[in-house]
């Protein structure tokens, strides 16, 4: 009698532990020299669509971050497959991809229109973004991130990482869009964040 007791106790335990819902830390905060953590919220400033227009922060939206360059021709190609699958997979209004180019000289929002159109990217779920190089690189510290030019100025140094943020602006993941378990962990993490 006992020992079914303690196994229905433990089964109670191994299930009151596996339906608790899972909470993401939330990775948006800087450490100051005496060790003080000092949170912060994402925000966009100068910043154009593809449609030439001025690009704010989201309001209570769940949003994916990532940076490329329409010209690239090594991981933006199947990154761009991904983002894309996930765009498909969230149909709901709360949920977008924000895209920023890190090459602004060429990038400019007329070709990235051009490309969100050639690519059938969702104009309405995916934003393409375009700045100088100076918020370029002001939103990938923000994002903890960062990117540069290759030496032979053919081709940029960047991250496979998209972050994922809340409703508030905060960011609560990093995901390597090239990793198809980083991938599915991306997607649960999604849903959680839009429940």
């Amino acid at each position: 009698m006992r020992l079914r007791f303690l196994i229905l106790l433990g089964l109670v335990i191994l299930l009151a532990c596996e339906t608790q819902s899972k909470q993401l830390p939330i990775l948006s905060y800087t450490v100051n020299d005496q060790g003080v953590k000092t949170y912060y919220q994402i925000t966009f400033s100068n910043f154009l669509n593809q449609h030439n227009k001025e690009f704010t922060n989201p309001k209570g939206k769940v949003y994916i971050a990532n940076f490329f360059f329409t010209r690239c021709p090594s991981i933006c190609p199947p990154m761009r497959y991904q983002l894309t699958n996930l765009a498909d997979n969230f149909s709901s209004d709360d949920f977008m991809i924000i895209s920023h180019t890190i090459d602004p000289n060429y990038d400019t929002p007329e070709v990235l229109r051009t490309y969100a159109e050639s690519t059938g990217i969702d104009n309405e779920k995916w934003q393409l973004l375009t700045g100088s190089e100076e918020n370029t690189r002001a939103q990938a510290d923000q994002f903890k991130t960062n990117f540069r030019p290759n030496e032979d100025g053919t081709d940029f140094y960047h991250s496979s990482y998209v972050a994922l943020v809340d409703r508030e602006n905060r960011l609560r993941g990093f995901y390597d869009l090239l990793v198809p378990r980083e991938v599915a962990l991306l997607k649960t993490d999604i849903q959680l964040l839009l429940n």
